[in-house]
């Protein structure tokens, strides 16, 4: 039965090998499969990769429209999807922290300090926001988007632009250079003494190159961690040839070798220039290979100040004169006339030769108001005019003249608002005023400007019955007789004032006339033929005035001195009717109240009130008469 078996089995075993084993061309396509598996499944990856990052590329740009790309850092401050604003405020504290750190500088074995300000450092912040805000969009779309690629995987870093003064580097440099190196290239130039003039050759030697100082400084400061700048010295050229030197001194001798005189023909001018003014404003400037002359205007001007006082004068205004008969006639006006400093060097540069030239000035200041702009004020004749009466002789006169003088002559022009303290100025002795009595808070004291209100009140009533608009006026705390009742006004500095308007289509002429005893203002224009009619009520709240005692040890108890009898104090209302061309008509009405001056009666202390100035609580001692004796006359 085994031998019968024995067939079968071979036959299975041997079909079950052909069943179970590749053959080798199935194998190798297996293989391959798998491979292409593979690369199916990398370049799914990959495009799912390119899609993802495109879009994300795709994204940035929409999010990041007018702001800073994503992972992008200025100087070390990380300003991704920043605004433009947030940008600028980023690069001014960077600025600032620049600008205040210190940088060690080398040359050979010098060292010295540059505080970056010393050199005029700042930030260009609207380049270094350009800047910035091109990082990641610059180039084509391919490089716009490997830059994307690339910040994806790390950040971009901006560095800022900055600027320095090139001026202020030279002179720094100029300083540094000198301390440091004993062998400095010399330009050489000229030698003036008086009127000679000596030629100084130039020479060669060490140096440090500008342009790659400017460089390596630049980058130094906006380094985000700079160390010690090391500057580099190279053999430097002589930078002007000796010819150029000889050219020089001979140009310079021709200008120094007579005066020179400038001529103006209108108005009849001439200035003479002295070698010696000359040589003291002459300057040399480098100009490639050239040396070039060239004169100082403020050297001009301080070496020729006694010679201005006879070229120049000041402007003169039109003005209004008046004759006895009030008729207005007008003097021409003329501009101030300057010598024009600025242009006078090109000028006697020029004349080197002929040593004659014309000589350039400017017509400045203008006249404030010229005889054309005079005449078109349409100013007529006499409006009004009022006139006051005072004291000959006494200090406040001086004050009330100089004020009159000050006014003199003011030209008010329509629709114009003037305020006499503004015009007149704090009363100083420096401004002309000397003390005098004036009423401050209701008591008599001495200070500069005392009596002005005189002139006050004059103007006031000049400009009332003119029918001129009176803005603000003020009138005094105590009636005097000198003074019309109501119609009067004080002054003092920075308050009260007299504020006015002109409010005529002509102009306001304002003319002041003074004696030792009066003071006299005079308006010149045309109101319009606008008529004034003043009114002034019947007084009303009369009020007694009020007792003050004054306190005289000296005084006997049982006995007074008056020393002012006092006055009452009163209200009134004054009126004031305008009626105009045409016959419209407007009324102003104002209440005015004087305080009653008190009446001061000199006693002892003893009877002074407790709580009144001068008590002392002494008593007084009992009366030996039957009667107090009657008080003595007020002392005037």
């Amino acid at each position: 039965m085994a031998e019968q078996n024995s067939p079968d089995r071979g036959d299975r075993s041997s079909s079950g090998q052909a069943d179970t084993e590749p053959r080798a061309e199935e194998r190798i396509d297996d293989t391959r499969g798998v491979w292409v598996r593979w690369r199916l499944r990398a370049a799914i990856a990959a495009a799912a990769i390119i899609v993802s990052v495109s879009a994300a590329f795709g994204a940035e740009a929409m999010f990041t429209r007018g702001r800073v790309a994503t992972n992008v850092n200025f100087s070390g401050r990380d300003v991704s999807r920043a605004s433009p604003v947030e940008v600028t405020r980023v690069a001014g504290e960077l600025e600032r922290e620049l600008a205040a750190r210190k940088l060690r500088v080398r040359i050979e074995g010098a060292d010295f300090e540059l505080e970056p300000k010393a050199i005029g450092f700042r930030l260009d912040l609207p380049h270094s926001l350009e800047r910035v805000l091109a990082e990641g969009r610059s180039g084509g779309l391919v490089a716009r988007f490997s830059s994307f690629v690339a910040r994806v995987f790390g950040s971009a870093s901006v560095v800022p632009i900055a600027q320095i003064d090139r001026a202020l580097l030279g002179q720094k440099l100029e300083q540094w250079q000198n301390e440091a190196l004993a062998d400095r290239p010399s330009q050489g130039g000229i030698l003036v003494k008086g009127r000679a003039v000596e030629a100084v050759y130039p020479k060669g030697g060490r140096g440090v190159p500008a342009d790659e100082a400017e460089r390596l400084l630049l980058a130094a400061l906006v380094a985000r961690d700079s160390g010690d700048l090391r500057l580099p010295v190279a053999v430097l050229p002589s930078p002007l040839e000796r010819s150029a030197i000889d050219e020089a001194a001979t140009r310079a001798r021709a200008l120094l070798a007579s005066s020179v005189e400038l001529a103006l023909d209108e108005p009849p001018r001439k200035l003479v220039v002295s070698p010696e003014a000359l040589g003291l404003a002459l300057r040399t400037r480098r100009d490639q290979r050239r040396l070039v002359l060239e004169l100082d205007p403020a050297a001009l001007r301080a070496a020729l100040e006694a010679e201005r006082a006879g070229i120049e004068a000041e402007a003169v205004d039109a003005k209004f004169e008046v004759d006895a008969q009030d008729h207005l006639s007008i003097t021409p006006s003329s501009p101030g006339l300057r010598i024009d400093f600025e242009k006078l060097p090109e000028v006697l540069l020029s004349a080197a030769e002929s040593h004659a030239g014309k000589l350039p000035v400017r017509f400045d200041p203008l006249p404030k108001l010229t005889a054309e702009e005079a005449q078109k004020l349409g100013i007529k004749g006499l409006v009004s005019t009022f006139t006051t009466r005072h004291a000959c002789c006494e200090r406040r006169v001086e004050n009330i003249h100089r004020i009159a003088d000050l006014l003199n002559g003011l030209v008010v022009r329509p629709g114009e608002t003037v305020s006499l303290n503004t015009v007149v100025g704090p009363r100083t002795q420096k401004n002309g005023f000397v003390p005098a009595p004036t009423i401050e808070e209701g008591e008599f004291v001495d200070t500069p400007g005392g009596g002005i209100s005189q002139f006050a009140t004059t103007i006031f009533n000049a400009l009332f019955h003119g029918g001129y608009d009176i803005i603000e006026r003020q009138p005094h705390t105590y009636w005097f007789p000198r003074y019309p009742e109501g119609h009067e006004a004080t002054l003092s500095w920075p308050k009260p004032d007299l504020i006015f308007r002109n409010d005529t289509e002509a102009g306001l002429l304002i003319r002041t006339v003074y004696t030792d005893k009066t003071i006299t203002v005079r308006l010149y224009g045309d109101n319009g033929g606008r008529r004034v009619r003043a009114q002034v009520s019947a007084r009303s709240n009369i009020t007694d005035p009020p007792l003050t005692l004054v306190a005289n040890p000296g005084m006997e108890p049982n006995r007074e001195k008056v020393k002012a009898s006092g006055a009452v104090g009163w209200s009134i209302y004054v009126s004031r009717l305008l009626t105009f061309a045409d016959g419209t008509t407007r009324e102003e009405k104002r209440k005015v109240t004087y305080k009653p001056k008190p009446r001061e009666v000199e006693v002892h202390p003893c009877r002074i009130p407790k709580g009144e100035k001068g008590y002392t609580g002494e008593r007084c001692p009992e009366p030996k008469d039957a009667e107090i004796a009657a008080p003595e006359d007020a002392e005037e």
